[in-house]
């Protein structure tokens, strides 16, 4: 193993120290576990698209993970919008329950719409869970975690894909837990200006346009490409530096090439676009699968036999909605059918599974943890996915709560936290027609 000479390993392992609690629940007691749990979040993949991908052989790593594992369709909550899903996903709970209501809200004084941020959800995340039983966790770009928050490890926020000035005002400390953290990653920071003109002519077809409305659709891409690249770079530098038993990463470039090329590639599903842009972008959503299919191979490369991985989506995809004289995008091209799959340690291979709900991932990660399920979560442990042995030597086991002790649920805003780029995150939220 290479020796680590970097500060901020230091202050990381001291914060391991620091922030392990011990639970105030009364917890059955199981016997240790010999696992990592490895989940990969990309927003917005689609079954549609992926099947026949598969089929074609343009998706190796994902026919490895399903021919191995256990997959099916994932079963998304009733209302549409990634912070409410991606947080229910992380906690087993209903948004009623957890607090995250959407991409953004009005704070009590008026003015702009505010985006969502971590102080406004009131329960536990499975990370929360697992680091205050001494497990540690490290979690990436997760949507409605800043400002960063203490955890058993390292949680890199999902502003710090944003062009964030570390100097502000001191708050680019929030980016990150530790705070430091972020300041040492700012070189893996990469931002759509970033991005050359031949990294994003990867995904279309033709040369690259140099103005008019094809310039200002590639600008568009590379937004995409900046975010994932850096999720990418962040992920891979911090599993190589300091890996941890849990170990989450959240992508969302899918949900934005979807959103922004699907009538391209599909003419009849909307509006029609012209013959040049069909022809130049028609192909990016499918080479965008492709890219993700190469960025999950080298997550798994990072895999050993004691490795569990999660692959999920929030929501999957379809074009834009008829609607009068018009049609609906944003959260209208949403469907709710994602994309699921287990594969690794005490997994069963080959097994379809059926009603998959995203509010069962986090029961499903404890009891692979060797951890009680919480009564007041709402979702099951998917226990025809897990091998029988396991489940013998380790039943499931319930707790009432975890909302216990040093509780979140009353003690958390219920306003989101205004921050320095409030504005470049409505940019975005409005490109993709989620907030108007």
């Amino acid at each position: 193993m290479k020796r680590v000479t970097n500060p901020i390993i230091l202050l990381l392992a001291v914060a391991l120290v620091a922030t392990a609690l011990v639970s105030s629940c009364s917890r059955p007691e199981a016997g240790p576990i010999d696992r990592k749990i490895l989940v990969v979040g990309i927003d917005g993949m689609e079954w549609d698209i992926m099947g026949p991908m598969i089929e074609q052989g343009r998706l190796p790593t994902f026919e490895r993970i399903i021919s191995e594992g256990a997959w099916g369709e994932l079963r998304s909550l009733d209302v549409l919008e990634s912070p409410i899903i991606w947080t229910s996903i992380a906690t087993g709970k209903v948004p009623e329950k957890h607090g995250i209501t959407g991409f953004a809200k009005q704070r009590s004084g008026g003015g702009q719409m505010v985006p969502m941020t971590s102080n406004v959800r009131r329960v536990r995340t499975v990370w929360d869970i697992l680091g205050e039983d001494g497990i540690s966790v490290g979690v990436v770009g997760w949507l409605a975690t800043w400002p960063a928050e203490p955890v058993n490890g390292y949680l890199v926020t999902d502003y710090f894909n944003y062009g964030w000035d570390p100097g502000r005002e001191g708050e680019s400390g929030k980016l990150s837990f530790p705070p430091a953290l972020a300041t040492d990653l700012e070189s893996l920071r990469v931002l759509a200006d970033d991005v050359p003109d031949e990294r994003a002519a990867e995904f279309i077809k033709g040369d690259v346009p140099e103005t008019g409305e094809l310039r200002k659709r590639l600008d568009a891409l590379k937004t995409c490409i900046a975010s994932d690249e850096t999720g990418r770079a962040v992920a891979l530098r911090m599993a190589e530096r300091m890996p941890m038993d849990f170990f989450a990463v959240y992508l969302k470039g899918v949900d934005g090439v979807c959103h922004l090329y699907w009538v391209d590639m599909l003419p009849d599903s909307g509006p029609p676009t012209s013959e040049e842009e069909r022809e130049m972008f028609g192909e990016v959503i499918p080479r965008y699968y492709e890219e993700m299919d190469a960025v999950l191979a080298g997550f798994l490369d990072l895999a050993d036999e004691s490795t569990t991985v999660v692959l999920t989506s929030d929501h999957g995809h379809s074009g834009p909605k008829p609607a009068g004289d018009g049609y609906e995008w944003g959260i209208a091209m949403h469907d709710p059918t994602g994309v699921f799959a287990l594969w690794g340690k005490d997994i069963a291979q080959g097994v379809k599974l059926s009603d998959v709900s995203v509010l069962d991932i986090t029961p499903t990660i404890l009891a692979l943890m060797g951890k009680p399920v919480a009564g007041d979560m709402d979702g099951r442990v998917l226990t025809e996915a897990i091998e029988q042995d396991f489940l013998r030597a380790h039943p499931v086991t319930e707790v009432e709560t975890y909302e216990t002790g040093d509780a979140r649920e009353g003690s958390s805003d219920d306003e989101p936290i205004e921050s320095p780029i409030d504005d470049e995150v409505r940019e975005q939220l409005r490109a993709l027609g989620y907030i108007d």
